[in-house]
């Protein structure tokens, strides 16, 4: 399935700071403690089949954010635990996703995104060397992304 590109006009994909990594991948890294209602891009709260249905109307405006701490280093989808709920779902095969970097990490942090609580250990699949805070691709910090990223 194929969802409506808006994300492509997103500034963070004009930077080329977004690639489309495998829906199944990113899946992995989802909270799942994440609440059963949440907002579209007007405001209105919605469960996770009118998020489906809105994004198969009004295509998907945002890519997802991947969160890493450089020093508690600790990673985790911190915006789109929802969309990526849906995304596995109903077969999009590639999500919209980007990488912001910063100190720290987690659910305890003031500028959280998501009410999850999820946080993963950094282990041997990030690329530690590649880490500074900003934004960047997904496969310039996940090693598993390299030659698996789909371009657009």
């Amino acid at each position: 399935m194929e969802i409506i590109p808006k994300w492509k006009d997103h500034p963070f994909t004009k930077e080329g700071l977004v690639e489309l990594v495998p829906t199944d991948w990113l899946f992995k890294f989802r909270g799942p403690d994440v609440t059963p209602a949440t907002d579209l891009k007007n405001g209105a709260i919605v469960d996770v089949e009118n998020l489906w249905e809105n994004i198969k109307q009004e295509g998907l405006y945002d890519p997802l954010i991947i969160r890493v701490g450089i020093k508690n280093r600790k990673f985790r989808l911190e915006a789109g635990n929802h969309r990526i709920q849906v995304l596995k779902k109903y077969g999009v095969e590639y999500t919209p996703a980007t990488v912001q970097v910063q100190d720290n990490c987690g659910p305890q942090m003031d500028n959280v995104m998501t009410d999850a609580s999820h946080n993963f250990d950094f282990n041997e699949d990030i690329n530690v060397s590649s880490l500074k805070n900003g934004y960047t691709t997904p496969s310039n910090v996940f090693k598993s992304l390299i030659g698996k990223v789909k371009p657009f």
